[in-house]
């Protein structure tokens, strides 16, 4: 970056940002000027409704997002143009699309039911919340949300407000910036200096609204306080900016089970990744495709298209994969212990959701996570407990310093977790996909890279000689972690309210024993390895959080204290519950099980 080139900040790195920062060619005010402008030139409706008879609509206002109302397509698409025999349908009523008044606001009006994309919109509808004084919540909204050095706020104005309206908006804050820092900031010390992020909408952010995308009339629609990421964001020289659009709740629409039947049916929920509140965004490449089939779709299409730099979403199963692969961006998506998302944001499936960072390049990601590593602490937030869980994976060194194409992978050791590969029965379809895909892992990463593959194993995969196997692979690490991290899996109950796992009754006496002396070894394992790790059953969370502050690196040799560990007398599960036989073995039984053994 040089003075007499202009800064560009469509497609900039972080570095290149700070470049322009330090040379004077750009301030924190001009940056989010910048991105609220593009936010108003592209953060619009996308959808069309879907109609019985394809007849317009009325003009309808919607919520302000950068300082404008949205305005919504008048013109709708006939349901017949998309579903020909639509005329022999016999099923339930269908979802037909429609404007309504959202129960967040009634004054504003949202799409519902069936929607199209719209082709060619020049819209993508990614960010539903925008950090800006007015419109950064509906609880504080407009005058509620006045300035505390432009007087008191008006009659009618909730007494939270007051609190709320001292938190500066994002402009305000770069004003800050400018003011302390000019062209010199202390980029050790605040390595995301001036970064723009969005977060997916379950993240608390105590100067915006947070609901998960969900539409409701709360009393107080922002949280008391940040979630720990983005406090350490904040504390780290970033621009809280936008909440992103994301599914409902992280999930989208369905049948959940349960005695309740909906009245009206939409014929498909696979390219929805709409907000009641916020709406559904559109694929930046072609608008009439879905952003993609994960929840923080809002998260990958602001990123792609510049309307922030970096943005953190959550994942269940594929909600940040999917928009990374759709939308052409980077990931980084740690395991479950090393980056906290229960503590502080609005899950769907505690057991599985996880914090992703999206960016334009791995290196921008990178960075991001180790900013998010607190001096003290390191990545433990004591409101999630599984980042108490103790990890060799977390480096001592920075992660953006590996952020690097290394020439060769030779000495890299790749798992391969094949089950993620599997090709079921008669599934013809999933065959050469999944083949394919062995070959190319196999080919590039392992012969002409010279990293070293090893497999998991599968009863439905034929196993590569060629390739070390696991051990302990995939399925018997989760048969071990289950029963200990997961235990109510295993009293779950089907649709007829019978408990679904059996657990070891029936079969010959002597193999129940032989099984359960088994499974008893299986439970002690894990056990023992926890107490090791200083995380016993009832042990001591201060042995984790020492070994997790210590910051040690992959294959370090850590050493607890030589005091021994206090251990609590074991309590089985059978101890509260109402049949004996339900205890440590048959928590593991269950596990396995579930594994398909």
């Amino acid at each position: 970056m040089t003075e007499d080139k202009p800064f560009r900040l469509e497609g900039a790195t972080i570095d290149d940002l700070h470049a322009a920062i330090c040379a004077g060619q750009i301030t924190c005010v001009e940056i989010v000027r910048r991105y609220i402008e593009r936010a108003r030139a592209y953060n619009g409706v996308c959808s069309v409704l879907v109609t019985r008879d394809g007849a317009p609509v009325p003009d309808v206002p919607g919520a302000v997002r950068a300082g404008a109302p949205l305005s919504f397509l008048t013109e709708t698409v006939g349901a017949s143009t998309l579903l020909p025999d639509l005329d022999k349908y016999k099923g339930p009523p269908l979802e037909f699309g429609r404007m309504e008044p959202t129960a967040s606001d009634p004054s504003v009006q949202q799409q519902y039911g069936m929607i199209v994309g719209k082709p060619n919109a020049g819209q993508l509808n990614a960010l539903a919340t925008l950090n800006i004084r007015g419109e950064r919540s509906v609880t504080c909204a407009g005058e509620f949300d006045r300035h505390p050095s432009k007087g008191p706020l008006p009659p009618g104005a909730p007494p939270v407000c007051e609190q709320f309206r001292r938190l500066p908006d994002a402009l305000e804050r770069a004003a800050e910036f400018d003011a302390a820092y000019g062209r010199n900031p202390d980029l050790a010390k605040m390595p995301m200096y001036g970064v723009v992020f969005s977060f997916k909408d379950p993240f608390d952010t105590k100067d915006m609204r947070t609901t998960a995308g969900g539409d409701a009339a709360y009393d107080i629609d922002f949280p008391a306080r940040d979630h720990v990421l983005v406090e350490q964001l904040r504390d780290k020289g970033a621009i809280i900016f936008a909440k992103a659009v994301c599914t409902e709740y992280n999930g989208r629409a369905g049948d959940p089970g349960g005695r309740h039947k909906p009245e009206k049916v939409l014929p498909s929920v696979l390219g929805y990744q709409r907000s009641s509140w916020g709406g559904n965004p559109a694929n930046p490449y072609d608008t009439t495709r879905a952003a993609s089939l994960g929840s923080s779709s809002g998260s990958g299409v602001s990123v792609s298209a510049n309307l922030v730099m970096v943005s953190l979403g959550e994942e269940t199963r594929a909600s940040t994969r999917g928009p990374a692969n759709h939308n052409a961006v980077a990931l980084i998506l740690p395991h479950k212990a090393m980056l906290s998302f229960n503590g502080g944001a609005i899950g769907a499936d505690i057991y599985c959701d996880r914090t992703g960072i999206l960016a334009r390049t791995i290196t921008d990601a990178a960075k991001v996570l180790d900013a998010l590593k607190d001096a003290d602490r390191g990545y433990y937030d004591p409101r999630d407990p599984y980042t108490t869980v103790p990890r060799s994976s977390v480096l001592a060194t920075g992660y953006a310093s590996h952020a690097v194409a290394p020439a060769s992978l030779k000495g890299m050791r790749i798992g391969v977790i094949r089950e993620s590969m599997l090709i079921r029965p008669g599934d013809k379809a999933a065959e050469p996909i999944c083949l394919a895909a062995a070959a190319e892992i196999k080919a590039i990463l392992g012969d002409k890279l010279g990293a070293t593959l090893v497999e998991s194993g599968d009863p439905l995969w034929e196993r590569d000689r060629d390739l070390e196997q696991m051990s302990p692979d995939f399925r018997q690490a989760l048969a071990r972690l289950v029963p200990v991290f997961m235990p109510d899996l295993l009293f779950r109950l089907g649709p007829d309210g019978q408990p679904l796992f059996e657990g070891i009754r029936g079969g010959d006496p002597a193999d129940r024993i032989r099984r359960r002396q088994g499974l008893r070894q299986r439970r002690d394992d894990a056990d023992r390895l926890l107490r090791r790790a200083g995380r016993g059953p009832g042990g001591a969370a201060r042995q984790s959080r020492h070994r997790h502050d210590a910051g040690a690196g992959a294959g370090d040799d850590v050493r607890l204290p030589r005091q021994p560990i206090p251990v609590a007398p074991r309590r089985r599960l059978a101890d509260a519950r109402p049949h004996r036989d339900v205890g440590g073995f048959r928590r593991a039984q269950c596990a396995l099980q579930i594994l398909g053994r």
